[in-house]
């Protein structure tokens, strides 16, 4: 008989073996001749100062550690990953009456929405677009900043670019 922990053991480790399995399979999913990428600087459609570069910076590293590339130069490189912010907001999602007047705010979430492109240099076609990809990050505004909301939401959007490239092969 299986004990209660030797159980979670398995729930926490076939997930990741899952995961690590996935990740490495046909270099990460992409098409076999896709082996360089250039990355092009984020623009930032918003007010939010300085969301552009953490995210170019994100998807560098993204490119290489999880879709598996090499980075070039944009002349020598295989794939063009294009980025563009269209939205941020931080909104009051979970809140309560306050004695007296107002409300207290429990819970907020930023929202950072972004449009992509994956084009392919090769064979002259997009491999991957979404024009409303979007990631979210929660936090509690007594204990919390705003900007651990912003980064967590950063990572989200992050791995929804890379699971959106995957997913096409």
């Amino acid at each position: 008989m299986i004990s209660a922990r030797q159980l979670r053991r398995v729930l926490v480790v076939t997930p990741a073996l899952a995961a690590g399995c996935y990740g490495f399979s046909g270099g990460g999913g992409l098409p076999s001749h896709v082996r360089t990428a250039f990355v092009e600087p984020v623009e930032n459609q918003t007010t939010r100062f300085g969301l552009s570069e953490v995210l170019t910076e994100q998807l560098l590293e993204a490119t290489q550690s999880r879709l598996g590339l090499r980075l070039a130069a944009e002349q020598e490189a295989d794939v063009i990953v294009r980025a563009s912010i269209q939205r941020y907001s931080d909104d009051a999602v979970s809140f309560g009456a306050r004695e007296g007047v107002g409300a207290e705010v429990f819970t907020r979430r930023v929202t950072i929405g972004a449009r992509v492109e994956i084009l392919d240099l090769v064979r002259r076609e997009i491999l991957w677009e979404s024009s409303s990809v979007a990631g979210v990050g929660e936090y509690e505004p007594n204990t919390e900043t705003e900007d651990e909301g912003t980064a967590v939401a950063l990572e989200n959007l992050v791995q929804k670019i890379v699971d959106g490239a995957q997913s096409q092969w």
